[in-house]
């Protein structure tokens, strides 16, 4: 009978980045035990794991992992790969196994600071239909990965540069608003489809804290772009519990600009395909 297929993950010391790809492992239903790399690392699977990993994610009966999976730049050398070399058993570093699991996705970097335990523009997403998938760190520290069905992810950006550098991982969003803007009118913020600001949408008041009106500005701006209907970008605001103040149906005469009208506006779940 062949071994149940378990994952050695192996990472660093003094890095806690890894923890966001524990729970993306546990929520593909894998089992894994969790090492530290060290040149003076005993391999010995009876062995506790990390000080404060709790134990049921382990099962220390088990003769040990069938595969490893292993943070760059830990060298061959480690006591725990020399042990899979010496077995036969695949080792495949974290970037190329997140470069294959993410290879048809569209991989959206967020900051934290603007929603509560979920990021706003996984809201608005949610809110429009596109079924999103989520790898955040909520308030408390604690990761959270929910897999939908669709093809956006939304990531810390802090999470991304911070343990992968420079990597770029799954596909470019194929836009649609490209030139979607925001321009403060009086106590109004007003949302435009494009930079001649014809294609009116609607907008908001500001709430006066004026780094978390930039922030709130810019995801709208990103939801535009991916193609998320205003009225979608209204109900995730709603459910915020954020002020929000529209004029849909107004028109400027003056100006020739043309309203979007929020009944007017058609479903949309524009995934792109770039």
């Amino acid at each position: 009978m062949w071994p149940k297929r378990k994952i050695l993950l192996l990472v660093p010391r003094d890095r806690d980045e890894w923890q966001g790809i524990l729970s993306l492992l546990n929520a593909l239903h894998r089992d894994v035990i969790v090492r530290e790399a060290s040149p003076e690392a005993s391999v010995d699977w009876a062995d506790g794991t990390i000080p404060g990993l709790e134990e049921e994610l382990y099962d220390a009966s088990d003769a040990g992992p069938t595969e490893i999976l292993y943070w760059p730049g830990i060298p061959q050398e480690d006591p725990h790969r020399q042990w899979g070399l010496s077995r036969g058993l695949m080792q495949t570093e974290l970037t190329e196994f997140l470069h294959r699991y993410w290879e048809e996705e569209i991989i959206l970097p967020v900051n934290s600071g603007v929603g509560d335990d979920e990021p706003f523009l996984w809201k608005i997403l949610d809110c429009a239909g596109f079924e999103p998938s989520l790898l955040w760190q909520t308030g408390e520290g604690q990761w959270e990965v929910r897999i939908n069905n669709g093809l956006h992810w939304i990531i810390p950006e802090s999470w991304l540069t911070g343990g992968w550098g420079h990597e770029s991982f799954g596909r470019r969003p194929q836009l649609v608003l490209t030139e979607s803007c925001w321009v403060c009118q009086g106590e109004q913020v007003e949302f435009y489809g494009d930079k001649d600001r014809f294609e009116y949408l609607g907008d908001v008041a500001p709430c006066g804290n004026k780094p978390l009106d930039d922030a709130v500005y810019t995801v709208v701006l990103q939801a535009l772009q991916l193609g998320v209907p205003w009225r979608s970008i209204r109900r995730a605001y709603d459910m915020m519990n954020i002020r929000w103040y529209t004029n849909d149906m107004a028109r400027d005469e003056g100006t020739d600009r043309a309203p979007v009208p929020s009944a007017e506006i058609e479903y949309l779940a524009y995934r792109g395909t770039g």
